[in-house]
């Protein structure tokens, strides 16, 4: 009997899926937080551009504030991410560069320190 038990539990433990939480039922914040990340993966924003990025995918503004606050990113790193891109395609002054990046929504520091930390500087 011990046996057939054991076949039975090693059955069904193989047989039954385990469920797991699906994208769908995650919450909004999770959600939000999710997107914000594969946003920076593929292009630099400041903490203001990345929410007014997930206001438009949709979030409310309360879930897309609580997002970039509460996500690990250097907002000086992605400046100066930013900072590289502009002058790719155009150039810059130092203090063209700064005020660009400011209008992207970065703080003067960060915006500054972003410059810095490429040729126009």
């Amino acid at each position: 009997m011990k046996k057939i038990i054991i076949a039975l539990t090693t059955l069904f433990a193989v047989v039954v899926p385990v469920t797991t939480a699906s994208p769908a039922s995650a919450s909004p914040r999770s959600q939000a937080v999710s997107m914000a990340y594969g946003y920076l993966q593929t292009m630099p924003f400041s903490k203001g551009g990345l929410a007014d990025q997930l206001e438009y995918e949709g979030f409310s503004p309360a879930v897309a504030n609580w997002a970039v606050s509460n996500i690990r990113v250097n907002w000086r790193k992605q400046a100066a991410r930013m900072a590289k891109n502009y002058l790719r395609t155009m150039p810059f002054s130092c203090s063209g560069l700064i005020d660009q990046l400011v209008f992207e929504q970065f703080s003067y520091a960060n915006a500054s320190y972003g410059a810095n930390q490429t040729r126009a500087c």
